[in-house]
């Protein structure tokens, strides 16, 4: 369960949002198989050319009698994504999702970017106080003609992939009831992991969650919408 800052509830959330980023250089080249689930550290994406964007959240424990903190919890999102300076001035993430209020050569430049720098691929990890915390890969305009990324449009096609690579995967559904809702969800490598795809849309989603049970949040939504929306996210 994730509640955006925009919200007023029963716990204040005071938000801090510092976003910077590591400057990085066409000399770095990712080597990284993003597909797999093995937990990747910070310095391994950032060795990789990932950019940094943080923000801190600062819970307050709302008692009235003193200013005592609750909890101050750190999110360190990194991505693939460089980063673009909104006409706020604020630094975000290349705006690539929802352009309705967008000139259209604005939309079309980046989503350009999205084609031809970024190879189709949206890679974004998130950390919760230097713990990883979920991974999302969203591949946009897939091309089943060419190879440059595996097919994982069917459950047949996920499960032919990572028992073809020798990685454990093992189907999540908990009963013949539910075997639909729980149809795209599987630990791979003992991590719960959810895919998203259609038959009508040359796309797919793959999400994998490393603290809690959710396998779905808004990405392109908080992220990548020419903002970045300040996320407490509960236990």
């Amino acid at each position: 369960m994730w509640i955006r800052t925009k919200i007023i509830f029963k716990i204040r959330i005071i938000g801090v949002l510092l976003i910077t980023f590591i400057s990085t250089t066409c000399s770095k080249k990712d080597t990284i198989n993003h597909f797999l689930t093995k937990p990747i550290t910070q310095e391994e994406l950032e060795k990789n050319g990932f950019y940094k964007y943080s923000y801190t959240v600062i819970l307050d424990d709302e008692d009235k009698v003193d200013d005592t903190i609750r909890c101050l919890i750190k999110y360190d999102m990194y991505s693939n994504v460089k980063p673009e300076k909104m006409e706020n001035g604020k630094i975000c993430p290349t705006q690539l999702w929802n352009f309705y209020s967008e000139d259209s050569i604005k939309k079309r430049k980046n989503t350009d970017y999205l084609k031809n720098e970024l190879n189709n691929r949206i890679i974004t990890y998130l950390f919760r106080n230097d713990s990883l915390f979920y991974k999302d890969i969203s591949i946009e305009f897939f091309d089943k003609t060419q190879n440059k990324m595996p097919d994982l449009t069917s459950r047949k096609k996920i499960i032919n992939y990572y028992n073809g690579i020798k990685v454990s995967i093992e189907p999540l559904i908990k009963d013949a009831k539910e075997g639909e809702k729980y149809a795209t969800q599987f630990l791979i490598d003992n991590y719960k992991t959810r895919f998203f795809y259609s038959d009508t849309k040359s796309d797919y989603e793959i999400f994998t969650n490393y603290l809690m049970s959710s396998t779905s949040y808004p990405i392109k939504e908080d992220w990548y919408s020419g903002y970045i929306y300040e996320v407490y996210y509960f236990d």
